[in-house]
């Protein structure tokens, strides 16, 4: 997804010296799967690891509920009002051990440093815009943009507005990349994506820092409190393919079939054991005879994850801007009753626009989830369903 980039100075060859005012520029590897996998090199003023202080910071736990049943569900996650910033004030709602999903409402500035060294990170600004400040320097956001942020990366994500942003954020395990068949043999995304190069942004300037930092480092549900000795943006310049990176849901160019296409013609990211689509307004099913709706299905291998972002869709009642959705592997879902017959008579187009993650292993309810769980919504499909 990431073509290679350079910003800043960087010198002629790799591993050599340089020096800068008579004093000496250190060398990171920014480096994945070892010394085997994608990479960035970082030129730094100062040593970056030197620290004067460590001490434990707050957990960052998400306490899975025992639930009692194998069922769908719907999290009322537009309920949940401000707390904290876009980092501490993040509530898990969904996990497994390859991805933490939940949103963040912040109620104030971020001023503390992150890092988050146990997962990549995609951020969806469902509300709000801002600049995202790296030690790989200033990334700008804006309503609609996905940000996916390396581990490693140590940053502070200024929203114009905190109080009235919204952030679905999403935490997984391993590495997040565009879909391996959307990329030619040299790794160039192909003519039939649905985006390009040209719509994936990089960082546009470096970014300046002086004097010793707090850093909270994320590893394992815990954080740490690294005092730095040195500002981690004293960056003179980096090249590679490891970088925090923006693509805008605008940008993403959808598909559509004369019957209907299933949700894979959709998927923006990949990483091991789940995806990540995107629903955009588009044309749909336009077949006299095509049924305009997504057909009944049982997901026998994966959980479903929806977070419904704009607009309005045809097949589920109930829900409304701000709205999650889990459908659960091995149990059917699709349409509710009336919306197939409502069908026949709508415009074959539609104007959502929503966030899918599909996960290949089972997904957990928090406890945060249950505070905000719609106990109607597994029995919606039923023609008499229960009032609350």
């Amino acid at each position: 997804m990431r073509s290679y980039m350079r910003l800043g100075e960087v010198p002629r060859k790799r591993h050599m010296r340089v020096e800068r005012d008579g004093r000496p520029v250190f060398e990171e590897l920014f480096g994945r799967e070892g010394f085997s996998g994608p990479s960035s090199l970082l030129y730094h003023l100062g040593m970056p690891e030197a620290v004067h202080d460590v001490a434990p910071g707050p957990d960052d736990t998400a306490e899975r509920e025992q639930q009692q049943v194998h069922g769908h569900a719907h999290l009322e996650a537009w309920r949940l009002g401000p707390e904290g910033d876009a980092v501490s004030g993040r509530r898990w709602l969904l996990v497994n051990d390859d991805v933490r999903i939940g949103v963040a409402v912040p109620a104030h500035a971020q001023q503390i440093l992150y890092v988050n060294a146990s997962a990549d990170e995609v951020l969806f600004l469902h509300r709000g815009a801002g600049t995202l400040h790296s030690q790989f320097g200033r990334l700008p956001l804006r309503e609609g943009d996905y940000a996916v942020v390396p581990r490693g990366t140590i940053h502070r994500l200024e929203l114009d507005d905190p109080s009235t942003s919204r952030l679905l954020v999403v935490e997984c395990a391993g590495i997040v990349d565009s879909p391996d068949r959307y990329r030619a043999r040299n790794g160039q995304l192909t003519e039939f994506a649905p985006y390009s190069e040209r719509d994936v942004r990089a960082p546009v300037e470096l970014e300046s820092g002086e004097g010793p930092a707090e850093v909270w480092m994320k590893r394992g549900g815990r954080v740490t409190r690294y005092c730095l000795d040195q500002h981690p943006f004293d960056v003179v310049g980096w090249d590679g393919t490891v970088y925090p990176c923006a693509l805008s849901v605008h940008d993403f160019e959808p598909r559509a079939g004369r019957f209907h296409v299933p949700p894979p013609i959709h998927q923006v990211f990949q990483a091991p054991n789940l995806v990540i689509c995107n629903f955009v307004p588009r044309k749909v099913d336009w077949d006299p005879e095509a049924v305009a709706l997504p057909y009944h299905h049982s997901n026998l291998d994966s959980d479903e994850v929806m977070y419904y972002a704009a607009g309005n869709y045809s097949a589920r009642r109930g829900i409304q801007e701000g709205s999650i959705t889990l459908h659960v592997g091995g149990v059917p879902h699709g349409p509710q009753p009336g919306a197939l017959e409502a069908s026949r008579e709508a415009p074959r187009e539609t104007d959502e626009l929503a966030v899918m993650i599909d996960t290949f292993r089972p997904l957990h309810r928090t406890a945060t989830a249950r505070q905000v769980l719609d106990s109607r919504y597994p029995y919606s499909w039923h023609r008499e369903a229960p009032r609350s």
